[in-house]
């Protein structure tokens, strides 16, 4: 019987009944009571915030929209420190005290271009029409210009009778932009103890970066930040009254690096931008650095100024990532993977110390203190199943290790073959006739070498090189065919590549007269003559040639470029050819 795998967990609990619809940033372990006994938070996708102490649902409160990202802060420094529950949903964040609605923050509405606005006002006062302000919308959205929700829809219809309903409708109605949340992660404000007074950030559609003031209200916020894209992962480190850095991964592929102006409470967006080479599925702080997992199957590990450090290549597609931070007699810090087969990896650095599986893919991941065990492994998967492991009391993190090194399979021998008769009498006569084998080899290279130069200069006789010099002249030609036929178009590019000018040139096209004829009007000409080739510029001479085969086959065009002084001379060799393969010829529609 084979001897079961070692594990450092315990399974404390699993409910495949949960019904658990939730990803990461919406599952989190908080002291809601500040009673030492820590339970577990859930927003659902369903709009319900769940509460679970121990292995019971203990509360269940409904939502106004459905859930972005959860955090827990601290707000107040008095004692006990009781922390609140705060909600990203839709275009506000909810704050919950002591599992109540306590405080509502909505994002600011979106500036609007200045172009954008004076088309509405134009419209408001109707000097305007629709059709004009559809027309004027489309200029600007197509000069650079991103326009607000309300001019999309007004361009998206198409009848005008629609469209002077749309503008009769809202030019009454307060022009505003609102946005959604994307994102949101806390920073702490002066200590990095768990309980300290945290800050929310925020990262929303339309591009900006929030950082929220200890108690938030209304709209009200402590600094802003434009970026390029729209962020969807936040990752941050530092204290908001000393030195903070926010690293924001965005639609684009890129991270991008906010961080602490000189100006005490501002936020500037540095120059540092990283290229993930992909999108981006999770990441995680571990200690000082930052792992990002993206769709290419690659878990990078970034620096905090966005350097790529090292990499693990991953089988399988990444679901979630997880830092493990085991606390004993000195603080461990472990990575996990979960991929797409429900398979979680564990990695201390870039080797893999430990891994198990799931019944299914997992989609949420969390480690922290549960109830009293300081290392508690909470997991969502497949349709929404709850498992719980914890970390064992007994296991060191150090003394964890997989059989890394060389496979069992190199130390079975391999089945070499026995030589036979027919190779050693093969190997006895190159041995032997060593000499004899080499002359042959050379002979033959030798032949190859004479035939390959035969050919060569039998090519440059018969004048079908690219490029034929006489004297000093140094002539280049590329010849184009355009057209489907039975009509054709040659484009001839000369260039004159030596130091002297060349005069008295003219261009003789040869080919079989079933195929093609040339000089059938003014635009077809069999013999052109060219004008002065100056050194270095290009000139170009264009001519038809018609197909008359009536099936429409192909054939060559030879083109011959002939310097009259030396046709003057006696001498009947062309300057340049070109040979031209014609491409089939589509039947004529006349």
């Amino acid at each position: 019987m084979a001897a079961k795998q070692f594990s450092p967990f315990l399974h404390a609990w699993h409910d495949p009944l949960a019904g658990l619809k939730v990803h990461s940033s919406c599952v989190k372990l908080a002291d809601l009571d500040c009673d030492g006994d820590s339970k577990l938070c859930i927003c659902d996708l369903d709009k319900k915030l769940k509460i679970y102490k121990g292995t019971t649902l203990a509360v269940e409160y409904a939502i106004l929209d459905t859930p972005v990202a959860m955090c827990i802060i601290y707000s107040e420094a008095t004692m006990p420190r009781i922390p609140s529950i705060a909600v990203a949903a839709g275009g506000h964040v909810f704050i919950y005290r002591q599992l109540r609605p306590y405080r509502k923050w909505s994002c600011p509405f979106v500036d609007i271009p200045s172009a954008e606005v004076s088309i509405w006002d134009s419209i408001k006062s109707d000097s305007l029409s629709a059709s004009a302000a559809v027309k004027k919308l489309c200029e600007a959205r197509d000069a650079g210009v991103k326009l607000s929700a309300r001019s999309v829809d007004l361009i998206t219809l198409e009848s005008e009778a629609a469209r002077a309903a749309y503008v009769n409708e809202m030019k009454d109605i307060l022009y505003t932009q609102s946005t959604l949340i994307t994102c949101m992660d806390t920073l702490n404000k002066d200590s990095e103890d768990f309980d300290s007074i945290t800050l929310l950030v925020v990262g929303t559609e339309s591009g900006q970066i929030f950082v929220l003031p200890q108690d938030p209200s209304n709209s009200s916020y402590l600094c802003k930040v434009q970026l390029p894209s729209v962020p969807v992962l936040l990752s941050i480190s530092g204290l908001f009254d000393v030195e903070w850095r926010i690293s924001v991964i965005c639609r684009d592929g890129r991270m991008y690096s906010v961080r602490n102006g000189e100006v005490r409470g501002s936020a500037v967006l540095s120059g540092q931008v990283t290229d993930l080479g992909s999108q981006a599925v999770a990441c995680v702080r571990q200690d000082k650095v930052l792992w990002v997992a993206t769709m290419d199957r690659m878990v990078s590990c970034y620096s905090h100024k966005g350097k790529r450090l090292k990499g693990i290549v991953m089988s399988e597609d990444i679901s979630e990532l997880c830092v493990l931070t085991l606390k004993r007699a000195k603080v461990n810090y472990l990575l996990m993977v979960a991929l797409a087969s429900g398979e979680l990896c564990i990695y201390r650095d870039l080797s893999m110390i430990h891994s198990f599986k799931v019944d299914a893919p997992v989609a949420a991941l969390c480690y922290g203190t549960y109830g009293r065990e300081e290392n508690a492994l909470i997991a969502v998967h497949g349709q929404g199943a709850l498992t719980i492991k914890i970390w064992k009391r007994t296991v060191d993190a150090d003394t964890v290790t997989t059989n890394t090194g060389p496979p069992p399979e190199q130390d079975i021998p391999l089945n070499v073959p026995k030589k036979t008769k027919l190779y050693v009498e093969q190997t006895q006569r190159e041995r032997e006739k060593a000499p004899d084998i080499h002359r042959a080899f050379q002979r033959d290279l030798c032949k190859l070498r004479l035939t390959t130069a035969r050919a060569y200069v039998k090519t440059l006789t018969d004048g079908l090189m690219g490029a034929a010099a006489i004297g000093s002249h140094d002539i280049r030609i590329q010849v184009q065919v355009q057209g489907l036929g039975p009509k054709f178009l040659l484009r001839i590019s000369l260039q004159n590549a030596s130091s002297h000018p060349i005069l008295q040139t003219r261009i003789v096209f040869s080919f079989d007269p079933n195929l093609y004829v040339m000089g059938y009007d003014h635009n077809s000409c069999q013999n052109i003559t060219v004008p002065v080739l100056l050194p270095g510029p290009k000139q170009l001479v264009e001519t038809q040639v018609l197909c008359v085969d009536e099936q429409g086959r192909a054939g060559t065009i030879l083109v011959l470029l002939y310097n009259l002084a030396a046709s003057a001379a006696n001498s009947s060799m062309p300057m340049l050819s070109a040979l031209v393969r014609m491409p089939a010829s589509e039947p004529s529609m006349m």
